[in-house]
């Protein structure tokens, strides 16, 4: 018998790949990964009011003159001294509770601090409310970004591995005392995702509309 089974298939998301073969950043390709994301909409599923679906996003290199701009916002000199990077995080808890939301925040900058990342600023990420489905709606919780800095001394490598434990310590420590999920946390690349189907992504999210 061969390595392949069929009574072992199972369906499985869509996954779209885009990249410049010269390395050039550019808009046409957040277009492009946008496009593929709706050619795939038939891998996941769509409730009955056809936007809310179970999940859709994109992950993309940090946008470094937009984060620079924001960093700038928070701490003028920023850009010239560090490295830049970003957590998206979903904070959930009623309309009251931005006491458990500040918590959330705290343990956040106290794992990346044990790290030596310095979160500089946090930033509400703009949405529009009105591209989810009522069921998405009912249940999104409020996404943030962190605006993280770094000292130049570390590399590349080194940074993605200091997130990779600042992640991991900061969950453990939210688990039990806070209610968050961290999308994700790099200086290389951030997450931009939802709980909708896959063309409405870009109307939710205004900062995949930035030129």
């Amino acid at each position: 018998m061969g390595l392949y089974d069929p009574r072992l298939e199972h369906d499985a998301c869509g996954i779209g790949f885009v990249a410049d073969a010269g390395g050039r950043a550019s808009r046409d390709i957040v277009d492009a990964a946008l496009s593929a994301l709706t050619r795939v909409s038939h891998r996941g599923a769509v409730a009955a009011d056809n936007r809310s679906g179970d999940g859709a996003g994109l992950l993309l290199p940090i946008p470094g003159p937009f984060i620079a701009a924001l960093a700038g916002e928070f701490r003028p000199r920023t850009v010239e001294e560090a490295n830049l990077g970003v957590a998206t995080v979903f904070l959930t808890g009623a309309a009251g509770e931005e006491s458990r939301r500040a918590l959330s925040r705290a343990l956040i900058e106290a794992a990346c601090g044990v790290e030596e990342l310095d979160v500089t600023g946090w930033r509400s990420v703009p949405v529009d409310p009105g591209a989810l489905g009522d069921v998405a709606r009912r249940s999104a919780p409020q996404i943030e970004q962190a605006i993280l800095v770094a000292p130049r001394k570390f590399s590349a490598p080194e940074l993605e591995v200091r997130c990779f434990r600042a992640r991991k310590r900061a969950e453990l420590a939210v688990r039990s005392t806070a209610s968050c999920y961290i999308a994700s946390l790099s200086f290389s690349t951030v997450v931009y995702k939802a709980m909708c189907a896959a063309p409405q992504l870009a109307a939710f999210y205004s900062d995949l509309r930035e030129p």
